[in-house]
């Protein structure tokens, strides 16, 4: 069952539990001690002489009902303090976050700040006093962390959270853990009831930081599970509009109905990095997070880690999700799937500027803006030889339908049906006018699968190979480990692979991963380095640390369909 079908029987459990009046604010059930239980227990010294059937009795349990309500939200969200976070973990060199949105994006506002302030303690304990909490009766819940996907602080953050919310006195917070490969696996399933996540964007359009968490057919996605119609309304409004004025209202609009609902908590923005070791050249890492492991060089001075010019050794504290093109939706599969793939449209490598990938040129545009048509280059073809079509795409838009994976929502919110007139032309209806459509044919989702590979009927999250379009072809995965790739003698582009084999190795913290690149065991180290280990790498004579242009959003989520109670 995907997990679409499962949030509509969330919803259904929702409407079935407000119909039997169980659906309020919750409050801590009564627990019966050990000690209570030894002093009001009889203490039986006989067999009593049963004279009837003795009828078994069960345990008062509470009726499901949602964890959470807009409410507890909002005291949630009024009693962080992203200032004290920023200065105690680390020293300054985030900046908090009051939007979801980053300052310097169009639209951008503060809404958060606006509606909360800095802090306001206040305003948490009145909420959760009104809602019937004391201090011997906490709102208790499980808050839910990878502990070194995001680097050596995360663990940190989460303690400082834990203590801004407990010092309410009227809130208890239980912090949890998860290895990163199982916590996305979880969060997407909907076990978690508020977890940390970070995010990158898809395109660059205030849109992507909204519409994945907000939407009622996106936010089940990415775990939130959130649905409103005023919001659907206002995203779809923003979205399909061509008139900045109409734009930047309905952006503000958004903004204060999101601080006010809070289906996500912005936290803070974290800079990424990226360590290289001497005599690499050529890492162009741009505004839209495009690492083109192809254009990567060894200079005449540099020691390789693999001892041969032949072979670059990558590191990163990620792990793979899902390598399947219509399903993966995390930053490294992408990566992965951009490498050994070519999305309809891609990026100038180190910039924001979009140029033709399959596609033979930029895309023509209906006059109403609703229909966007892609001619593809000629002769190309699949590593394993298979010639790519337009039907391919067709074939893409029938699995995200079909298989409803992980990414499916990116591509349906704004797709209305594809079609393929003839081999090399390939044509997208949208819902409705969307400008910024051609940065997302540069996503992931966006990247031919070869069907030879990935049947119609199954997400293939880990195949043993990959033969797509791409500069290199992956030829083995061993989880935990490493990746191999091999140049594609098939790819079309004139930017083949300087270095014909990218050796990916999976590094279980940064520290390690760290400490990898100063011993000369891997050549680039990169995400999640964090910004701890990648300051004391810039004091390491023979490496080089850059700072990304492109800071990552750290937010916490509340799985808005989680049920509590019952069995």
């Amino acid at each position: 069952m995907n997990k679409k079908i499962l949030y509509k029987l969330g919803v259904l459990l929702v409407l079935l539990s407000m119909a039997l009046g169980a659906c309020t604010t919750p409050t801590a059930a009564p627990v019966a001690t050990e000690e209570a239980a030894a002093t009001e227990a009889p203490v039986v010294t006989e067999a009593p002489v049963a004279t009837e059937e003795p009828v078994a009795t069960e345990e008062p349990t509470e009726e499901p009902h949602l964890l959470w309500s807009k409410e507890l939200r909002s005291a949630i969200a009024a009693a962080i303090d992203r200032e004290v976070i920023v200065d105690r973990v680390f020293e300054g060199r985030n900046a908090p976050a009051y939007h979801m949105v980053p300052p310097g994006y169009p639209y951008a506002t503060e809404a958060f700040l606006d509606k909360y302030g800095t802090r306001d303690l206040e305003l948490s304990k009145q909420i959760l006093t009104s809602l019937g909490y004391t201090e011997d009766n906490p709102f208790t819940f499980e808050l839910w962390y990878p502990p070194e996907h995001y680097g050596t602080t995360t663990a940190d953050v989460m303690q400082v959270i834990k203590e801004q919310l407990e010092e309410t006195g009227l809130m208890k917070v239980e912090l949890k853990s998860q290895n990163w490969a199982e916590y996305v696996d979880s969060f997407v399933a909907g076990k978690l009831p508020m977890f940390m996540l970070g995010w990158f964007p898809d395109f660059a359009d205030p849109d992507t930081w909204l519409t994945p968490f907000a939407s009622c057919l996106q936010s089940p996605d990415n775990g939130v599970n959130y649905c409103n119609e005023k919001m659907d309304a206002l995203l779809q409004k923003a979205a399909s509009s061509s008139d900045p004025a109409v734009r930047e209202a309905t952006y503000k609009e958004i903004g204060e109905l999101y601080a006010e609902e809070v289906p996500t908590i912005p936290m803070f923005w974290e800079p990424e990095f990226v360590t290289t070791r001497k005599g690499i050249e050529g890492v162009k890492i741009g505004p839209p997070f495009e690492f083109n492991y192809n254009i990567v060089s060894f200079a005449a001075d540099a020691v390789p880690a693999s001892g041969s010019t032949d072979t670059l050794i990558i590191g990163t504290t990620d792990e793979v999700n899902s390598l399947d093109a219509n399903d993966a939706y995390a930053t490294h599969d992408w990566e992965i799937l951009k490498n050994t793939g070519v999305p309809l449209l891609t990026y100038a490598p180190g910039t924001a500027d979009l140029i033709p990938g399959v596609a033979a040129e930029l895309p023509t545009v209906s006059e109403d803006g609703k229909t966007y048509t892609f001619k593809l280059r000629e002769g190309v073809k699949f590593a394993d030889g298979t010639p790519l079509t337009a039907k391919d795409y067709v074939y893409a838009w029938d699995r995200i339908n079909t298989l409803e994976g992980q990414v499916s929502g990116l591509v349906q919110i704004y797709v209305e049906s594809v079609e393929a007139p003839d081999d090399l032309t390939v044509v997208y209806h949208l819902k409705d006018s969307f400008g910024f459509f051609p940065a997302i044919a540069a996503t992931a989702p966006f990247v031919p699968v070869n069907p030879n590979q990935f049947p119609a009927d199954k997400i293939v999250q880990f195949p043993t190979a990959l033969d797509g379009v791409g500069p290199y072809r992956m030829v083995s995965y061993v989880a935990g480990e490493q990746m191999v790739l091999e140049a594609n003698p098939n790819y079309f582009g004139d930017d083949k692979p300087i270095i014909p084999k990218v050796i990916i190795r999976y590094f279980a913290d940064p520290t390690t991963m760290s400490q990898a690149v100063e011993k000369g065991e891997i050549d680039i180290a990169w995400r999640i380095l964090g910004a701890v280990e990648a300051t004391r790498l810039q004091s390491v004579e023979g490496l080089t640390v850059t700072k990304i242009d492109a800071p990552t959003l750290r937010y916490l989520v509340f799985n808005c369909t989680y049920m509590t109670g019952g069995e």
